[in-house]
């Protein structure tokens, strides 16, 4: 890498908001001597891989107390040598051992700059350096896990493996054409496709988690449907831990979509109440049950609210209608009331029912339960959450069963080797072992500055 590359970078890596303790950041060429132009320690002075108190300065005098702490190359986030300053976390002190730092010779670190040079110094590859962003934008519980298994390296061991049984059947390949008049034997055809068979069902398997890991990534859309009055506002307050949407018992108070993130069941659902389905007279009105019904359609996940303590109803066989060939979970609100609800229409149609009290708060947990039974992944499954790598994994998966194929159809091998190669480039767009340098300034850009 060229020196520019390695010269000493500074950033504040924590948010920018009063707090108990913040973090500058230092890395690259030089840095510890920056650092310790800027610090003063209160006893002995400091040393690789020990935390040393002390504190930060500037030309005008002392800027705070702080804890300095040295890595040496290799042995830090970067790979290069690293330091960073843990201050009091008010924004005139940060930005003052920023500053200092600067004029004592390093430069503004730009976005993601600490975490692209971690993987140019082969510290994480591509897919482990993406997982981190993922980890500190996540909404949820089971997003930050799977960001986690991604940032440890699950996703890219997979991958790894994958592309590694695909680079051995490469050469045999091409050690029957390059040294065929030494004696080396043709591949075999049949262990070819073998090897290839189980490669691509290894795929078809990563690819069967897409679903899964963009929901666990981006949430769930998820509709809150009903007639007027059934509870729909009350539910949306309920989860979201606040008074969001307006309730009151004079039907038709819904006139528009509210949004609301939650995290039920450990994942973020993105939830949409909507007016209460019914014909009205009301023009205004009349817009928000079309909207309801528009919403209704594009949502991954309806919650239908019916109403158990009165019976039921034309509207609700409205409300049933939308349910048709969708993921739904059908709750019976005002389960605390005595119950007058025939819901012998729901048995065939929906099949998840749960009495439901947004009063009492009954059902909620068994309501968790369910999400996450639907979309939750299994424990230790590695997930692709990423469309950049669904995508390179389809490319992967659609080049090798052309290679297999040709291969079972009698095509010489060294033909259908072409395709092989592209799989093989295609998995490693994932890692970084073959990816543009477009993609990766694309992929860094999307980081914080101090990350």
């Amino acid at each position: 890498m060229s020196a520019s590359l390695h010269a000493p970078i500074a950033a504040i890596s924590t948010a920018l908001q009063d707090a108990a303790i913040g973090v500058v950041r230092l890395s690259g060429e030089g840095c510890h001597a920056i650092a310790l132009q800027c610090f003063r320690p209160a006893g002995r002075p400091p040393a690789s891989q020990r935390a040393c108190v002390g504190h930060a300065f500037d030309r005008s005098g002392d800027i705070d107390k702080v804890v300095l702490t040295l890595w040496k190359a290799p042995r830090s986030f970067t790979g290069e040598d690293m330091a960073e300053f843990s201050c009091h976390g008010g924004r005139v002190v940060l930005y003052d051992v920023l500053a200092a730092l600067i004029e004592a010779g390093a430069r503004q670190a730009g976005p993601g700059e600490f975490t692209r040079r971690a993987f140019l110094n082969g510290k994480l590859d591509l897919a482990e350096s993406e997982a981190i962003i993922d980890l500190i934008t996540a909404e949820s519980r089971a997003a930050a896990r799977a960001a986690l298994s991604q940032a440890s390296g699950a996703l890219s061991r997979q991958c790894a493996a994958l592309r590694e049984s695909l680079i051995e059947a490469d050469a045999d390949i091409m050690a029957y054409v390059d040294f065929s008049d030494e004696g080396i034997a043709e591949a075999d055809p049949a262990a070819l496709g073998d090897a290839l068979r189980a490669a691509e069902e290894g795929l078809d398997r990563l690819l069967d988690t897409c679903r899964r890991g963009r929901v666990v990534r981006d949430g769930v859309q998820t509709a809150i449907i009903g007639k007027p009055n059934v509870g729909k506002s009350s539910l949306l307050n309920l989860l979201a831990g606040a008074e969001r949407a307006i309730v009151t018992e004079i039907p038709g108070t819904t006139r528009d979509t509210v949004s609301e993130t939650v995290s039920v069941g450990g994942l973020a659902l993105r939830l949409l109440d909507t007016a209460g389905l019914r014909e009205t007279d009301d023009p205004v009105e009349r817009i928000g049950v079309q909207r309801s019904r528009e919403t209704a359609e594009q949502a991954q996940l309806l919650l239908a609210v019916f109403d158990s303590s009165q019976p039921w109803s034309a509207l609700d066989d409205d409300v049933l209608a939308l349910c048709r060939d969708r993921e739904v979970i059908a709750l019976l609100n005002k389960c605390d009331l005595p119950r007058r609800l025939d819901n012998s229409p729901l048995k065939d149609r929906v099949s998840c029912v749960i009495p439901f009290s947004t009063v009492t708060g009954e059902g909620l947990p068994e309501l968790e339960r369910r999400i996450g039974s639907l979309y939750l992944p299994a424990p230790d499954e590695v997930l692709l959450v990423s469309l950049r790598h669904s995508e390179a994994a389809a490319r992967a998966r659609e080049a090798l069963h052309r290679a297999r194929i040709a291969i079972e159809q009698g095509t010489p091998p060294d033909i259908a080797e072409v395709d092989l190669r592209t799989a093989i480039a295609a998995l490693g767009e994932i890692t970084g072992q073959s990816v543009t340098e477009d993609v990766i300034e694309n992929i860094f850009s999307r980081f914080c500055v101090g990350k």
